[in-house]
């Protein structure tokens, strides 16, 4: 092989592990962050979707990508992200607090009526924890359960073994519990999804035809609740109540 093709194969190689890195998610990750702090919106955007079309997600890349969006004055893209960085952490405050602001941008108000206050104690506590985190609070709940109890089963001290008894069935009520939220959950997450419209303003009709009449009219960054999927249409339905069919092309799910 003469020296030039040993210094062509070196080049290839060298380009080839190259790209390779440039496509890792963490370098991507650093370069996306970079551009953001330039003030080069456009370009950390396109690096923090190309870590998410290769199939990583986290509440760190969603939320970026929601700043992103923001500053591009693009707001339903950025409610949309927001929302699934809250998806992933419902008690990050920094997240909560960039929703909102993206919100104001929303031109829909939509009216929630008043519910009892028990109704919205019990839907503030059934998505308290993220599903990961219920999955993991369910886990070390039922280790700790089994744990008592074989330490119940093996001590003999009769004042201890009483504490033991009363731990593991503390412990074991709460994770029937906190399962029972889990299962919910995780019904809510199947049957009951949400989404945000990505376009300037959309109409929604009364049935899945472009000849139906009008309902009402979304904005961008207003969210929806899906209940019907049938061919390009989507029936959806909102807080306060109103329902009706848009095309699908113009949501986007959470």
């Amino acid at each position: 092989m003469s020296s030039s093709s040993v210094k062509l194969v070196f080049t290839s190689f060298l380009l080839t592990i190259g790209v390779l890195l440039a496509q890792d998610p963490r370098t991507l990750f650093q370069q996306a962050n970079q551009a953001y702090q330039g003030q080069e919106y456009e370009k950390a955007r396109a690096l923090y979707q190309q870590i998410v079309s290769q199939g990583y997600e986290s509440k760190e890349i969603y939320y970026n990508l929601g700043n992103c969006f923001y500053r591009l004055n693009q707001v339903g893209q950025a409610v949309l992200y927001y929302e699934k960085a809250l998806k992933l952490d419902p008690h990050d405050e920094d997240i909560r607090y960039n929703l909102e602001l993206a919100n104001l941008k929303v031109i829909d108000r939509i009216v929630i009526p008043p519910r009892l206050f028990l109704f919205e104690l019990w839907d503030d506590l059934k998505t308290y924890f993220s599903l990961t985190q219920l999955t993991r609070l369910v886990a070390v709940l039922f280790a700790v359960t089994i744990i008592l109890v074989i330490l119940w089963l093996f001590i003999r001290q009769n004042r201890l073994r009483r504490w033991l008894l009363s731990l593991a069935v503390i412990t074991g009520l709460l994770t029937i519990f906190w399962s029972y939220i889990l299962i919910l959950q995780s019904q809510s997450y199947t049957k009951q999804r949400q989404a945000v419209v990505l376009v300037p303003s959309v109409t929604v009709r009364s049935a899945p035809d472009d000849s139906s009449t009008d309902v009402f009219i979304l904005h961008e960054g207003v969210k929806v609740h899906l209940e019907e999927l049938r061919a390009e249409w989507v029936k959806i339905s909102l807080e306060d109540g109103k329902s009706g069919w848009l095309r699908a092309v113009d949501l986007a799910i959470i």
